[in-house]
């Protein structure tokens, strides 16, 4: 288990909606981490400001784990977003950018690093990359990280220096890749090209009916599992497993499949 960041190099080009939608389709249980200094929005959104009896998210994660080493305090704080499968989790993110300095990244990442040895990958929205708040630690410490991005050239020109300062802090440690929404002025190779060659692993549509679906909670009569942007959403999520599988030293993936081979049938 993993992981994954997802990030926008200024605005917003549709990271929320992708992570939605990436938790939605992924292969096995997930947990959507709202991890923007910025503040989350799912609940207002998706869940339609429907917070009776919802935990209180990273905030209240953050000062928990101040009060109590053990990881499983993580699991007080998550809301099921499908209800009774418990397979597509939430950690609300913060409701007031100002609490933003009260979260302890560090200790964040150990809380999620194990609750991935648990069957269940983490990918993380940690909004806008150049943000003096921006989590980097967290970055560094996933498996892999995605920057969302629009194919236009002011996007291009907003990521190249956040890239580089991102460069700096992670190096060759985490995989860094893209995934591209919507169309634009370039193609999947000039975008790569002037990305410093990094890898385009995914492209989604700029579907706004779908959109609205998961980021504003609009209801509809069709499922929104045909839509394309699901499905292009699912071979993203395959993708970055893909990449991080491939990242991973030699010797955590044997022990990882030991561990697997230990586990008893049907657990």
């Amino acid at each position: 288990m993993a992981i994954y960041t997802l990030m926008s190099a200024s605005g917003s080009p549709g990271v929320t909606t992708t992570a939605l939608a990436v938790t939605y389709a992924w292969s096995g249980r997930a947990l959507l981490a709202e991890c923007a200094p910025a503040g989350g929005n799912v609940l207002a959104g998706f869940l339609g400001g429907q917070t009776d009896g919802i935990p209180g998210g990273l905030l209240d994660l953050a000062l928990g784990i101040a009060h109590s080493s053990n990881p499983a305090v993580l699991w007080e704080h998550v809301v099921s977003l499908d209800q009774e499968a418990r397979e597509w989790l939430l950690l609300p993110g913060l409701k007031d950018p100002r609490h933003a300095p009260q979260v302890d990244w560090d200790a964040v990442v150990d809380v999620l690093r194990s609750a991935t040895t648990d069957t269940i990958d983490v990918v993380a929205d940690v909004g806008a990359l150049g943000r003096p708040d921006t989590p980097l630690r967290l970055i560094a410490a996933s498996d892999v990280a995605v920057l969302v991005i629009r194919p236009t050239l002011r996007q291009i020109n907003d990521a190249r220096p956040r890239l580089e300062a991102l460069g700096r802090v992670v190096g060759t440690a985490v995989p860094v890749a893209l995934c591209l929404i919507g169309s634009g002025d370039y193609s999947l190779r000039q975008v790569s090209q002037a990305l410093y060659g990094l890898p385009v692993i995914g492209m989604l549509p700029w579907s706004r009916r779908c959109a609205e679906v998961l980021s504003d909670g609009r209801r509809t009569r069709r499922s929104v599992r045909i839509s394309s942007l699901i499905r292009d959403a699912s071979a993203l999520g395959a993708a970055m497993r893909d990449l991080a599988e491939r990242n991973r030293p030699d010797e955590q993936l044997a022990a990882e499949s030991a561990m697997a081979a230990r586990r008893p049938s049907g657990g």
